[in-house]
């Protein structure tokens, strides 16, 4: 299960979390980071739960080539996020104050 909890979601997770959402007015920073939060694990953990569950059958039923639309498509949102992560670093470095 490396692509659960290996090394690379535990630094996506990192990267991604140190940003900051904006908050809509009434409602708390606090109260909208952990709601987002708490939404998103269970997003997440039924999707693994489910996607493990069920691989035999998704594996059966997609066959050898439509088990590499999946992949396929998990991999080019892994790129999407390391092109958001890069383009984040960019901006921050960008608005440094110059001396």
């Amino acid at each position: 299960m490396p692509f659960t909890v290996g090394p690379g979601a535990i630094s996506v997770a990192i990267a991604l979390g140190s940003e900051r959402p904006k908050c809509p007015t009434g409602i708390t920073e606090i109260g909208l980071l952990c709601g987002s939060s708490i939404a998103g694990l269970a997003a997440i953990s039924l999707t693994v739960f489910l996607c493990l569950q069920f691989a035999d059958r998704m594996i059966s039923l997609l066959g050898r080539r439509g088990i590499r639309v999946p992949m396929h498509l998990s991999a080019f949102i892994l790129l999407c996020i390391g092109i958001q992560i890069i383009s984040s670093g960019y901006i921050a470095f960008t608005m440094l104050p110059r001396d």
